[in-house]
């Protein structure tokens, strides 16, 4: 993207390389494409601005040019691995905050309590952390890191999306799998899922329905989505059925559902879509369709 920021914006002065310090009264940005640093007075970015330059650039805050410096030039700006480290494998956790303006010194510290100390935190934005968490330390699964974001959402009434990368070797291509990750991770934001936790396995599904064929989303639109328009909780069903391992009684239990009124439902999703809901065929066509649907009622919003 090509623009003169310069004629939008007065204060606007280009650096060839990174300045030393902030400046309280300007926003500093990094183009990661021309590897090159400006400034722009915060007086003349209003909150609209802000937002569109935040997409286009990456916005630089006090922890570049503290102790996590050094990770930040490694996974941003194609910069020397970092030395001496006591771990040889590590992933990424991306968190982004929902709100305009998050309490962020109180977030820090809720974040450093929930990890173990040798996790180097890096606030790329005003409202985004990565977290480096090595393998060697990482004791937390999926249901900690959703208990982290109630809790930090509750306490703090704040609104958190969280991606869980994978553990990666700390070598050169450590960057460029981290930046894939990011890349994934924008993408399920921008199609305004409003799920708080997501990792590969979680938006594997929704990738891979976005590359689809036409001629096959069609089909599941014709065969699935408008046969169930007059039930539309009936897929939800179904999904949250395959997500319970295919067992009524947790099932039921989720959804605070009878068992009957269950078993009725799961017949009748069976009978209009012709289905069989009982085999690994079903279940990939159903969650196929459930992204699909997801899709379609983001893009008429």
């Amino acid at each position: 993207m090509n623009l003169n920021l310069k004629a939008l914006f007065p204060s606007y002065r280009y650096y060839r390389t990174k300045p030393t310090q902030l400046s309280y009264d300007s926003y500093i940005f990094y183009h990661h494409q021309t590897k090159e640093w400006f400034s722009i007075s915060k007086h003349e970015v209003s909150q609209r601005d802000y937002q569109w330059l935040t997409v286009f650039y990456t916005e630089a805050t006090s922890s570049l040019f503290q102790a996590s410096d050094t990770w930040y030039e490694f996974i941003y700006s194609n910069g020397d691995i970092p030395s001496n480290l006591s771990f040889n494998k590590a992933r990424v956790i991306q968190i982004t905050f929902i709100n305009e303006n998050p309490p962020l010194e109180a977030l820090k510290e809720a974040l450093y309590n929930f990890f173990q100390e040798d996790t180097i935190l890096i606030q790329v934005t005003t409202n985004q952390f990565l977290l480096i968490e090595p393998k060697s330390l990482s004791m937390n699964e999926k249901e900690d890191f959703i208990a982290l974001i109630r809790t930090i959402e509750a306490d703090f009434y704040v609104r958190i999306q969280l991606y869980l990368g994978e553990f990666y070797e700390i070598d050169k291509k450590f960057p460029y799998k981290f930046q894939r990750e990011a890349q994934w991770f924008k993408e399920c934001l921008h199609l305004r899922f409003a799920e708080p936790y997501y990792s590969f396995q979680t938006i594997f599904p929704i990738l891979l329905t976005q590359q689809l064929p036409t001629s096959i989303l069609k089909f599941l639109e014709e065969q699935i989505i408008i046969p169930l328009k007059s039930d539309r909780e009936l897929l939800e069903t179904v999904k949250t059925f395959y997500e319970c391992g295919l067992n009524i009684s947790l099932t039921s239990k989720k959804l605070h559902m009878h068992r009957n009124t269950l078993t009725y439902r799961l017949s009748k999703f069976q009978e209009i879509t012709n289905i069989n809901i009982k085999n690994l065929d079903g279940a990939i066509l159903v969650y196929f369709a459930s992204y699909l649907w997801s899709f379609l009622q983001n893009a008429q919003k």
